[in-house]
């Protein structure tokens, strides 16, 4: 027997005895689990054309494309600076572009990092806090009708 098939027998063997180690499902267990049956094609969604996601987004974020707006006015006045020969302006112009550029840039950053920062501390602590003082007012409600009842 050459090493590479003592090898294959030694992982065969440990293969075996693990799934020996793994204990048979129990009736109930064998119930909860259900076979994938497909239901037929999933519902299609209208898509979103691109005007409509367009307003959707200036919308949300209205100091983007505003940005964007700005940053193109000094790009195209530089070139238009640039072909009258008025390399003073036109360089004014590219040094505001890239200005224009960075506020764009940093608004953007600005939207989606408020937009996925959540300033609550320990979430899962605030709402159970949160649930447990409904419980206690619920608890506290019934009483006082209990007690109410109780006067009469």
């Amino acid at each position: 027997m050459g090493a590479s098939q003592s090898n294959q027998f030694v992982n065969r063997t440990r293969m075996e005895q693990q799934e020996d180690d793994v204990p048979p499902l129990q009736p109930d267990e064998a119930n909860r689990i259900k076979p994938y049956i497909p239901r037929g094609p999933p519902t299609m969604q209208r898509l979103e054309t691109f005007e409509e996601k367009a307003y959707r987004k200036f919308m949300e974020q209205p100091l983007v494309p505003i940005g964007c707006m700005v940053t193109a006015y000094f790009l195209g006045s530089g070139i238009k600076s640039f072909y009258q020969r008025d390399s003073a302006r036109s360089q004014k112009m590219m040094r505001a572009r890239v200005g224009a550029q960075f506020a764009t840039l940093l608004t953007f950053v600005i939207y989606m990092g408020t937009s996925s920062f959540d300033l609550t501390l320990a979430p899962m602590y605030q709402a159970s806090k949160k649930r447990k003082e409904e419980q206690q007012q619920t608890e506290q409600a019934s009483q006082q009708g209990g007690n109410a009842g109780t006067q009469r």
